[in-house]
């Protein structure tokens, strides 16, 4: 929320002196670079795909808990993300949440997303970023931001908002354009503690969250603790949904290949994270039999799938691939490790893993009829129900 003039602050994108953006119901994006010469440090930022993992540190305090809780189960869980509180950071956090007195900063809450998070640029161009960090003030000065639930709450769901790159809606005359009954409101200390169906329709129709992935849970509520624990270093989370394609020609230049293959194993693959919370792979060995496009290096390549629900998932896995032939596009994570600009040597050990360029980028011979995973993007939505042969040829002649 933008700077009061005679009062008090909440996120202020901007140096304190400019005039906070003009929104008028804008969509999702990311806003402002992040290494700014602006205290507190702060910019807007997207999530990478339609699970939004947030870390609760132990500062904060059990009222900004609740009201944390009440924004995502409440506010964010009814669009199309799946809010997933967690008492410790792994390699999927996308948000960690603090809350401490960090003095007459100009501020009462900002995200940030610091130099050594995993980021990227999304297709749209728009900055996403893993390892944001949430932080709410609790400098007397910005004691009306939370002196009871209702302001509580407005806080966490604009703050929240900020790290999916919902923008502020203005405040006139703080800021330009229109007044709306959201949490996105700038400069209002006491103010709405939902968002307006316009923000909703924004995340909704954002391409990396428009399908809703599958749920398992409502919300997975994370057991108390006294503080945050840290990801293991050097771990790339990797098949995580960070392009939506349209096309198949898309779908084809966004992957490093395309191949046409088999199953010939599935194994037990690498795990990491911390001891209460671990995500597991499972290691795919796919035959190569044909490079419809790009390269893989050799005749096998491995394929890692993340085991959300479990090491226990690693049979099932097994039980739906051995032997299939599928039709893959995949990336190769060195490249991925590359982009996230991790070194040298990171890039050459991950360079022996592929990962599918979203978690459904395959087509699979049932036998011989072409079928797509649900709900994973309208690329290969015009290969579902063909003949396999006949779609394999489409893909080839997308790919010439």
């Amino acid at each position: 929320m933008g700077l009061l003039v005679a009062a008090v602050a909440l996120l202020a994108l901007q140096g304190p002196s400019v005039a906070l953006s003009h929104h008028g119901g804008r969509e999702l994006g990311s806003f402002a670079a992040c290494d700014r010469p602006v205290t507190p440090p702060r910019c807007t930022s997207v999530g990478n795909n339609p699970r939004h993992y947030v870390a609760f540190d132990g500062s904060l305090t059990p009222a900004l808990r609740d009201a944390m809780r009440h924004a995502m189960e409440r506010v964010y869980e009814p669009t199309r993300l799946v809010m997933i509180e967690q008492a410790t950071t792994s390699p999927l956090t996308d948000v960690v949440a603090f809350s401490a007195d960090y003095g007459e900063n100009g501020a009462a809450g900002w995200v940030y997303c610091p130099p050594d998070a995993q980021r990227g640029i999304n297709f749209l161009g728009h900055r996403w970023c893993q390892g944001q960090e949430l932080h709410l003030n609790l400098n007397p000065r910005y004691g009306l931001f939370f002196d009871d639930d209702g302001s509580r709450r407005h806080v966490a769901c604009h703050e929240l908002g900020h790290t999916l790159g919902l923008r502020h809606w203005g405040n006139p005359p703080e800021t330009d354009g229109p007044v709306g009954a959201t949490c996105m409101n700038a400069n209002t200390p006491n103010g709405p503690t939902a968002l307006d169906q316009t923000d909703i329709d924004h995340i909704n129709a954002y391409p990396s969250y428009v399908r809703r992935p599958l749920r398992g849970v409502e919300i997975v509520r994370a057991p108390q603790t006294d503080g945050v624990a840290s990801a293991s270093a050097g771990t790339l989370v990797g098949a995580s949904q960070i392009e939506t394609t349209h096309t198949l020609a898309e779908l084809i230049a966004t992957a490093d290949a395309v191949v046409l293959g088999r199953v010939i194993a599935v194994e037990a693959g690498r795990s990491f994270g911390s001891a209460s919370y671990t995500l597991h792979y499972a290691a795919v060995t796919v035959r190569v039999d044909e490079l419809i496009a790009g390269d893989v290096g050799g005749s096998t390549l491995t394929l890692e799938i993340p085991l959300f629900g479990g090491a226990r998932l690693l049979a099932d896995v097994r039980a739906e691939m051995i032997g299939s032939q599928r039709l893959l596009f995949v990336r190769n994570k060195g490249t991925s490790a590359g982009e996230a600009g991790l070194n040298v040597a990171v890039q050459r050990a991950e360079a022996a893993y592929h990962r599918l360029v979203t978690f459904g980028s395959e087509v699979v011979d049932a036998d011989g009829l072409a079928v797509v995973p649900p709900d994973d993007g309208p690329a290969l939505d015009d290969l579902a129900g063909l003949p396999f042969a006949e779609a394999l040829d489409v893909v080839r002649a997308a790919a010439r």
